[in-house]
């Protein structure tokens, strides 16, 4: 029986353990000693093969604990209870029941040997890498099973997963599947309704006031009205602050000057060169035989493409482009050079990075310096935004000082000749006006020290460039709505509700006619 593990196992380590699986698996007969006959009771029968209360009740336990393992706690207690579970865990041995019926008509089987060795290599059932007896039984004793029961449990599921494979896999299809799957396409259906508008039934629909009275009764708890709160508020932006500032011409001049003094301008040099690589006699001679040429007034840009070694720019007569000095683009020697030069000029032989270069300087642009007119605008804006922020930091010290325990904060608009704003009553999810939409406001406006203790708000930044105070001036706690306030609400709903009930009646009588014979049209 145990030939599978026989061959995996030698020793005398191994034929103990054989001897410690081999005995209780024997004992199929004892484990009814061992377990009550209280669920043995009949549940279902399936082609003559009877699962029994016993069965329902291991399938709930193994349920449960696939569960438990995949969801962990966060499943809530009333989704493992046997009541919620029953239902799939006996459809589920019901279907495997049939399988298992199917497999044993198609003489699937599995041996002793197969099933011996799938338990030995289970890692279920290993210490270290190597099977383990003790754990074996005391696994399968967790699951309300003998070792000799969970072996025929085993040999099922794996036949009933071999059967399923083996339906999945196949790549064959019976007469019948097709004639269904034909009849399926080709199935039409005709049908027809009615439909009963609600329409403008409502409006015929009497409510008495007994009604109304019972319908916000049994309702008053959900009549509550919104907490809300009324403020006033000084808005502090730098941009305002600006209208009211002046700036000299004397100041923008200063600064224009300033400017001017730290302008590093910029100049771009077009360079070509003649690249002659090494330090080798027939390199030398190369270099004096084009140092003659140039002398004698021949064309840069021809000897470049005759005598060059850049293959990249020789045929373009040398020219690099525009060069930026300092960008570390070319050796430190070949900018230094370049920078000594003036517009047409040639250079002497420089040597950098074994190569030796001609360097001309094929044309020099620097930008010319800005005029005043033209900057004027621009410097005068800067210096009135700089200003405007100095005073905005100094009053918003000074807004946080006379706010702090003023009475009112009109007495602080006053003093810092700024408008002060009023919104209306607003909830905690915000109001119309632009500041009460604003969620630092609305935090601030719903708070201990604003709402409570009747103190102004701390300054609050709304932008880096605008600033806000909030007072209380008008609280309205939560209260419930009257009878008189929702009288009209309620007697709405009430005609609905009745008229949808009209409706319903007489969907259930056209039903009624309907199983009693009569056509829809009628």
């Amino acid at each position: 029986m145990l030939q599978g593990m026989r061959n995996k196992l030698k020793g005398i380590v191994a034929i103990f353990i054989v001897v410690l699986l081999t005995v209780p698996l024997a004992l199929v007969g004892v484990e009814q000693l061992f377990y009550d006959n209280t669920r043995v009771n009949e549940v279902a029968e399936v082609n003559g093969r009877t699962i029994t209360e016993r069965e329902v009740y291991l399938g709930l336990s193994r349920e449960r604990l696939r569960l438990q393992s995949q969801f962990g706690n966060s499943l809530p207690a009333d989704f493992l209870t046997d009541e919620r579970l029953r239902a799939p865990v006996l459809e589920q041995l019901i279907q495997r029941a049939l399988m298992a019926a199917a497999a044993k008509d198609g003489n699937m089987t599995l041996s002793d040997a197969e099933i011996d060795r799938n338990i030995v290599e289970s890692a279920d059932f290993q210490v270290e890498g190597e099977f383990d007896p003790d754990r074996f039984i005391q696994i399968v004793r967790s699951l309300g099973h003998s070792p000799a029961s969970f072996r025929d449990m085993m040999r099922d599921d794996l036949v009933v997963n071999q059967l399923q494979r083996s339906v999945i896999s196949t790549g064959f299809i019976t007469d019948a599947e097709i004639e269904r799957a034909v009849a399926l396409s080709r199935q039409t259906r005709d049908f027809e309704w009615v439909t009963l508008p609600l329409g403008d039934s409502a409006e015929a629909m009497t409510v008495t006031d007994e009604e109304i009275a019972s319908h916000y009764e049994d309702n008053k708890a959900s009549y509550l009205t919104e907490e809300q709160v009324a403020v006033e508020y000084i808005e502090l932006k730098s941009s305002d602050l600006e209208k009211d500032i002046d700036v000299t011409e004397d100041e923008v001049r200063e600064e224009f000057d300033r400017e001017l003094q730290s302008l590093v301008q910029t100049t771009q040099r077009e360079a070509a060169h003649i690249m002659i690589e090494g330090d080798h006699d027939e390199a030398k001679q190369k270099i004096a035989t084009v140092q003659e040429k140039l002398a004698a007034g021949e064309d840069f840009a021809a000897l470049a493409k005759e005598y060059s070694d850049d293959f990249g720019s020789k045929d373009n007569g040398g020219n690099l482009g525009i060069v930026t000095v300092g960008s570390g683009t070319f050796p430190t020697a070949f900018e230094d050079a370049l920078q000594a030069l003036e517009e047409g000029q040639v250079s002497d032989p420089i040597e950098a990075d074994n190569a030796t270069h001609i360097i001309k300087l094929v044309s020099l642009k620097q930008d010319a310096p800005p005029e005043f007119e033209q900057e004027k605008t621009r410097i005068e804006n800067a210096l009135k935004s700089q200003k405007a922020q100095e005073q905005f930091v100094a009053d918003v010290e000074t807004l946080n000082e006379l706010s702090y325990n003023a009475e009112t904060l009109q007495e602080v608009a006053d003093e810092l000749s700024l408008p002060l704003g009023k919104t209306g009553l607003f909830p905690r999810s915000g109001g119309t006006e632009l500041v009460a939409q604003d969620n630092r406001v609305l935090t601030a406006a719903f708070s201990e020290r604003v709402l409570q203790e009747g103190y102004s708000s701390e300054v609050l930044e709304l932008t880096p460039d605008s600033v806000v105070v909030i007072k209380l001036i008008e609280h309205k706690p939560v209260r419930t709505l009257t009878l008189e306030e929702k009288t009209a609400d309620i007697t709405d709903t009430l005609k609905h509700n009745k008229a949808k009930e009209q409706i319903a009646k007489q969907s259930e009588s056209i039903r009624d006619a309907l199983n009693d014979g009569s056509k829809l049209e009628t």
